[in-house]
Protein backbone atom coordinates (compact mmCIF):
# COMPACT_ATOMS: atom_id res chain seq x y z
CA UNK A 1 0.00 0.00 0.00
CA UNK A 2 2.82 2.66 0.66
CA UNK A 3 5.21 1.46 -1.87
CA UNK A 4 2.23 2.16 -3.92
CA UNK A 5 2.25 5.55 -2.90
CA UNK A 6 5.69 6.24 -3.76
CA UNK A 7 6.64 5.97 0.53
CA UNK A 8 9.37 3.46 0.96
CA UNK A 9 8.66 1.03 3.67
CA UNK A 10 10.84 1.05 6.71
CA UNK A 11 9.19 -1.27 9.07
CA UNK A 12 6.77 -3.63 7.70
CA UNK A 13 3.82 -4.80 9.89
CA UNK A 14 0.98 -5.70 8.55
CA UNK A 15 -2.27 -4.51 10.09
CA UNK A 16 -1.79 -0.90 10.98
CA UNK A 17 -4.65 1.26 9.70
CA UNK A 18 -6.94 -2.04 9.55
CA UNK A 19 -9.38 -3.62 11.75
CA UNK A 20 -11.39 -0.26 12.97
CA UNK A 21 -14.50 -0.41 14.45
CA UNK A 22 -17.18 2.45 15.73
CA UNK A 23 -20.40 2.30 16.51
CA UNK A 24 -23.41 3.75 14.01
CA UNK A 25 -25.53 5.90 15.41
CA UNK A 26 -29.33 5.66 14.15
CA UNK A 27 -30.13 8.59 15.24
CA UNK A 28 -34.14 7.50 14.22
CA UNK A 29 -36.79 7.57 14.96
CA UNK A 30 -37.49 11.58 14.46
CA UNK A 31 -40.41 12.67 16.77
CA UNK A 32 -41.76 16.47 16.82
CA UNK A 33 -42.44 17.75 20.04
CA UNK A 34 -46.12 19.49 21.34
CA UNK A 35 -47.22 21.01 24.72
CA UNK A 36 -43.76 22.32 25.94
CA UNK A 37 -40.74 24.30 24.88
CA UNK A 38 -37.65 22.05 23.98
CA UNK A 39 -34.12 23.67 23.22
CA UNK A 40 -34.56 23.93 19.64
CA UNK A 41 -36.73 27.06 20.71
CA UNK A 42 -35.26 28.27 23.94
CA UNK A 43 -31.72 28.62 22.13
CA UNK A 44 -33.17 31.94 20.13
CA UNK A 45 -33.81 35.69 20.73
CA UNK A 46 -34.77 36.79 24.02
CA UNK A 47 -35.20 33.20 25.04
CA UNK A 48 -31.42 32.96 24.60
CA UNK A 49 -30.89 36.38 26.43
CA UNK A 50 -32.66 35.08 29.50
CA UNK A 51 -30.90 31.75 29.38
CA UNK A 52 -27.83 33.75 29.64
CA UNK A 53 -28.49 35.55 32.14
CA UNK A 54 -29.73 32.38 34.24
CA UNK A 55 -26.41 30.88 33.59
CA UNK A 56 -23.87 33.97 34.70
CA UNK A 57 -26.14 34.42 38.16
CA UNK A 58 -26.93 31.16 39.06
CA UNK A 59 -25.10 28.70 36.89
CA UNK A 60 -28.21 26.61 35.71
CA UNK A 61 -30.29 26.68 33.21
CA UNK A 62 -30.73 25.94 29.04
CA UNK A 63 -26.30 26.66 29.08
CA UNK A 64 -25.43 24.51 31.79
CA UNK A 65 -26.68 21.09 30.10
CA UNK A 66 -24.98 18.61 28.66
CA UNK A 67 -25.69 17.87 25.20
CA UNK A 68 -26.98 14.09 26.28
CA UNK A 69 -29.50 14.23 29.11
CA UNK A 70 -30.54 10.82 29.70
CA UNK A 71 -28.07 7.22 29.34
CA UNK A 72 -30.00 3.65 29.04
CA UNK A 73 -27.88 0.48 27.95
CA UNK A 74 -30.44 -2.26 27.36
CA UNK A 75 -29.95 -5.61 25.54
CA UNK A 76 -30.96 -6.18 21.58
CA UNK A 77 -32.94 -9.39 22.56
CA UNK A 78 -33.83 -11.51 25.83
CA UNK A 79 -31.18 -14.28 24.82
CA UNK A 80 -28.53 -11.29 24.99
CA UNK A 81 -26.42 -12.24 27.98
CA UNK A 82 -25.73 -8.28 28.51
CA UNK A 83 -26.53 -5.06 27.15
CA UNK A 84 -25.74 -4.56 23.75
CA UNK A 85 -27.16 -1.24 22.74
CA UNK A 86 -26.61 2.03 24.03
CA UNK A 87 -29.56 4.90 23.90
CA UNK A 88 -29.54 8.80 24.52
CA UNK A 89 -31.77 11.29 24.78
CA UNK A 90 -31.85 14.95 24.39
CA UNK A 91 -34.90 17.17 24.53
CA UNK A 92 -33.44 18.46 21.03
CA UNK A 93 -33.40 17.85 17.41
CA UNK A 94 -30.98 18.53 14.75
CA UNK A 95 -30.80 19.14 11.37
CA UNK A 96 -30.14 16.22 8.62
CA UNK A 97 -26.55 16.03 8.08
CA UNK A 98 -25.25 19.09 9.90
CA UNK A 99 -23.11 18.04 13.19
CA UNK A 100 -24.59 20.09 16.00
CA UNK A 101 -27.00 22.66 14.30
CA UNK A 102 -30.47 22.60 16.05
CA UNK A 103 -33.47 22.68 14.05
CA UNK A 104 -35.77 25.31 14.01
CA UNK A 105 -39.46 23.36 15.22
CA UNK A 106 -39.32 21.37 18.43
CA UNK A 107 -37.91 18.02 18.61
CA UNK A 108 -36.26 15.59 20.81
CA UNK A 109 -33.87 13.13 19.87
CA UNK A 110 -33.72 9.54 21.05
CA UNK A 111 -30.39 8.04 19.56
CA UNK A 112 -29.59 4.55 19.56
CA UNK A 113 -26.13 2.72 18.78
CA UNK A 114 -25.01 -0.63 19.00
CA UNK A 115 -21.94 -1.65 21.57
CA UNK A 116 -19.35 -4.07 20.61
CA UNK A 117 -19.95 -4.21 17.05
CA UNK A 118 -18.90 -7.16 14.89
CA UNK A 119 -17.85 -4.78 11.55
CA UNK A 120 -14.60 -3.73 10.94
CA UNK A 121 -12.92 -1.04 8.12
CA UNK A 122 -9.88 0.46 7.76
CA UNK A 123 -7.74 3.75 7.75
CA UNK A 124 -4.89 4.16 4.73
CA UNK A 125 -2.87 6.58 4.02
CA UNK A 126 -4.23 8.60 0.48
CA UNK A 127 -0.87 10.15 -0.83
CA UNK A 128 2.64 10.86 0.13
CA UNK A 129 1.29 13.83 1.44
CA UNK A 130 1.79 14.14 5.30
CA UNK A 131 -1.00 16.63 5.38
CA UNK A 132 -3.82 14.81 2.76
CA UNK A 133 -6.71 13.20 4.82
CA UNK A 134 -6.58 9.88 5.45
CA UNK A 135 -9.36 7.39 3.62
CA UNK A 136 -11.58 6.24 6.40
CA UNK A 137 -13.72 3.72 5.59
CA UNK A 138 -15.84 2.61 8.45
CA UNK A 139 -17.93 -0.31 6.48
CA UNK A 140 -20.69 0.05 9.34
CA UNK A 141 -23.32 -2.80 9.02
CA UNK A 142 -21.32 -5.39 6.92
CA UNK A 143 -21.60 -7.41 9.56
CA UNK A 144 -25.48 -9.36 10.04
CA UNK A 145 -25.17 -9.13 13.99
CA UNK A 146 -24.81 -5.11 13.46
CA UNK A 147 -27.61 -5.16 11.31
CA UNK A 148 -30.07 -6.99 13.72
CA UNK A 149 -28.68 -4.69 16.49
CA UNK A 150 -29.20 -1.48 14.90
CA UNK A 151 -32.94 -2.42 13.55
CA UNK A 152 -33.82 -3.56 17.37
CA UNK A 153 -32.54 -0.16 18.78
CA UNK A 154 -34.55 1.89 16.40
CA UNK A 155 -37.21 -0.14 17.17
CA UNK A 156 -36.31 0.32 20.98
CA UNK A 157 -36.39 4.25 20.77
CA UNK A 158 -39.82 3.51 19.06
CA UNK A 159 -41.86 2.05 21.70
CA UNK A 160 -39.80 4.63 24.59
CA UNK A 161 -40.78 7.58 22.23
CA UNK A 162 -44.85 6.28 22.46
CA UNK A 163 -44.91 5.57 25.84
CA UNK A 164 -47.34 6.92 27.94
CA UNK A 165 -45.45 9.34 29.96
CA UNK A 166 -44.50 10.70 26.81
CA UNK A 167 -47.91 11.12 25.37
CA UNK A 168 -48.32 14.78 26.22
CA UNK A 169 -45.24 15.48 24.54
CA UNK A 170 -45.30 13.49 21.62
CA UNK A 171 -46.57 14.67 18.45
CA UNK A 172 -45.78 12.44 15.66
CA UNK A 173 -42.72 10.90 13.94
CA UNK A 174 -41.27 12.66 11.17
CA UNK A 175 -38.77 10.36 9.64
CA UNK A 176 -38.46 7.48 8.82
CA UNK A 177 -42.65 7.45 9.62
CA UNK A 178 -45.51 4.99 10.75
CA UNK A 179 -45.68 3.28 7.80
CA UNK A 180 -42.00 2.20 8.04
CA UNK A 181 -42.44 -1.26 9.89
CA UNK A 182 -40.37 -3.94 8.50
CA UNK A 183 -36.47 -4.76 9.81
CA UNK A 184 -35.63 -3.92 5.94
CA UNK A 185 -37.36 -0.59 6.58
CA UNK A 186 -35.84 0.33 9.31
CA UNK A 187 -32.25 -0.48 8.31
CA UNK A 188 -32.49 1.40 5.12
CA UNK A 189 -33.83 4.40 7.45
CA UNK A 190 -30.46 3.70 9.58
CA UNK A 191 -28.54 3.49 6.30
CA UNK A 192 -30.32 6.93 4.86
CA UNK A 193 -29.54 8.75 8.56
CA UNK A 194 -27.12 6.99 10.20
CA UNK A 195 -23.58 8.71 11.62
CA UNK A 196 -20.71 8.07 13.43
CA UNK A 197 -20.88 8.47 17.30
CA UNK A 198 -16.68 9.38 17.05
CA UNK A 199 -15.81 6.75 19.09
CA UNK A 200 -13.46 4.80 16.61
CA UNK A 201 -10.26 2.36 17.79
CA UNK A 202 -8.72 -1.02 17.15
CA UNK A 203 -6.41 0.35 13.89
CA UNK A 204 -3.14 -0.74 15.75
CA UNK A 205 -3.97 -3.68 18.32
CA UNK A 206 -2.26 -4.38 21.21
CA UNK A 207 -1.76 -8.28 21.40
CA UNK A 208 1.21 -10.83 21.41
CA UNK A 209 3.46 -10.96 18.09
CA UNK A 210 1.07 -10.50 14.90
CA UNK A 211 -0.82 -7.66 16.56
CA UNK A 212 0.91 -4.14 16.30
CA UNK A 213 2.20 -3.27 20.18
CA UNK A 214 3.10 -5.37 22.71
CA UNK A 215 0.94 -6.35 25.67
CA UNK A 216 3.90 -6.97 28.41
CA UNK A 217 5.26 -4.89 31.13
CA UNK A 218 8.31 -4.56 29.00
CA UNK A 219 6.89 -3.63 25.72
CA UNK A 220 4.07 -2.08 26.94
CA UNK A 221 1.78 -0.09 24.05
CA UNK A 222 5.55 0.03 21.84
CA UNK A 223 5.39 -0.74 18.17
CA UNK A 224 6.37 -4.66 17.84
CA UNK A 225 10.14 -4.21 16.32
CA UNK A 226 10.89 -0.20 16.63
CA UNK A 227 12.62 0.77 19.57
CA UNK A 228 11.36 3.69 21.16
CA UNK A 229 7.59 4.08 19.23
CA UNK A 230 4.77 3.50 21.62
CA UNK A 231 1.18 4.16 20.85
CA UNK A 232 -1.39 5.01 23.76
CA UNK A 233 -4.85 5.52 23.01
CA UNK A 234 -7.69 3.96 21.62
CA UNK A 235 -6.44 2.60 18.65
CA UNK A 236 -4.72 -0.51 20.66
CA UNK A 237 -7.97 -1.91 21.64
CA UNK A 238 -8.37 -5.06 20.31
CA UNK A 239 -12.20 -4.86 19.87
CA UNK A 240 -14.69 -2.22 20.61
CA UNK A 241 -15.50 -1.89 23.83
CA UNK A 242 -18.83 -1.09 25.66
CA UNK A 243 -20.17 2.18 26.36
CA UNK A 244 -17.91 5.25 25.29
CA UNK A 245 -14.48 5.38 25.21
CA UNK A 246 -13.22 8.51 26.99
CA UNK A 247 -12.76 6.38 30.58
CA UNK A 248 -10.77 3.26 28.94
CA UNK A 249 -8.32 5.79 26.95
CA UNK A 250 -7.24 7.53 30.02
CA UNK A 251 -6.70 4.41 31.75
CA UNK A 252 -4.85 3.07 29.20
CA UNK A 253 -2.96 6.20 29.17
CA UNK A 254 -2.85 6.35 33.17
CA UNK A 255 -1.21 2.48 33.13
CA UNK A 256 1.17 3.13 30.64
CA UNK A 257 2.58 5.91 32.08
CA UNK A 258 3.40 3.82 35.27
CA UNK A 259 5.33 1.36 33.12
CA UNK A 260 7.13 3.43 30.92
CA UNK A 261 8.47 5.40 33.94
CA UNK A 262 8.75 2.44 36.00
CA UNK A 263 6.32 3.15 39.03
CA UNK A 264 5.68 -0.06 40.89
CA UNK A 265 2.16 -1.40 41.22
CA UNK A 266 0.78 -0.14 45.03
CA UNK A 267 0.79 -2.52 47.61
CA UNK A 268 -2.37 -4.79 48.09
CA UNK A 269 -4.43 -4.36 51.14
CA UNK A 270 -4.38 -6.42 53.64
CA UNK A 271 -7.33 -6.08 56.38
CA UNK A 272 -10.29 -8.24 58.59
CA UNK A 273 -13.78 -7.26 58.49
CA UNK A 274 -14.99 -7.14 62.16
CA UNK A 275 -18.22 -9.37 62.99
Amino acid sequence: MLGSLGIEVRHALPGVGEGLQGPLRARVPSPRVKNIKTINERRRGLSLVGEAIKWATTRRGLLSLSPTMVYCFWHSGETTESSDLQLTFTPASYKEGVQGQLEDEPGMTVASWQQRPESRGYVRARSADPFAPPIIQTNYLVAELDRRVVVAGMKLARRLLKSAPLAPYYAHEDFPGPDVQTDDEFLAAATKRGTTTFHPGCTCRMGPAGRQVGPSSTTSCAVHGLQGLRVIDASIMPRMISANLNASTMMIADKASDLIRGRKLPEAAVGSIAG
